[in-house]
């Protein structure tokens, strides 16, 4: 059972309308690496990496920055560990286009250490880092093969998990 101490809360158990109503807690669950004060060289492609929260992170959805004017967004998600995985494949331009949904509810939980695999599409705002250290926990770029076939190991793409 999740706890709500495990969302910076105490002596509460979480029932199970409490898991259907995340507005309570909304702030707490997030996990968002912001928008970068530089998001260029963008481009296309395969990011691999790490997650890992400083708090539980409860999220159905994935939103990527995309840089100003264009159409940057995230085709294909998979966040997962050696026990279970969420996907989440993109609709096409159609509605909220910058989100993609998880095929289930994706709960991190703190300080452990979770791999993820992003495909951008069009032009997503990046963080040109190794390892980003944002105010939700660490990500990391284990590697970016760009649509050109290039390889990078400092390409993060600008994601919010919510």
């Amino acid at each position: 059972r999740l706890l709500m101490k495990d969302l910076g809360c105490v002596d509460k158990l979480l029932t199970e309308e409490d898991l259907f109503d995340f507005s309570f807690y909304n702030e707490l669950i997030i996990f968002d690496t912001g928008s970068p004060s530089n998001p260029y060289p963008s481009i296309m492609g395969n990011h691999t990496g790490t997650i890992k929260p400083n708090h539980t992170v409860i999220a159905t959805k994935l939103y990527t920055y995309p840089c100003e004017g264009t159409g940057g967004h995230t085709e294909y998600a998979r966040i997962w560990n050696k026990t279970w995985n969420a996907t989440a494949t993109w609709e096409g331009y159609a509605g909220d286009w910058h989100n993609i949904t998880f095929d289930k509810t994706v709960v991190l939980l703190p300080n452990k250490t979770y791999n993820y695999t992003i495909r951008t599409g069009s032009y997503p705002q990046i963080h040109h880092n190794r390892t980003l250290t944002a105010p939700d926990g660490k990500i990391t770029c284990t590697k970016f093969t760009d649509a050109n076939g290039r390889v990078y190991y400092d390409w993060i793409p600008a994601i919010r998990l919510e």
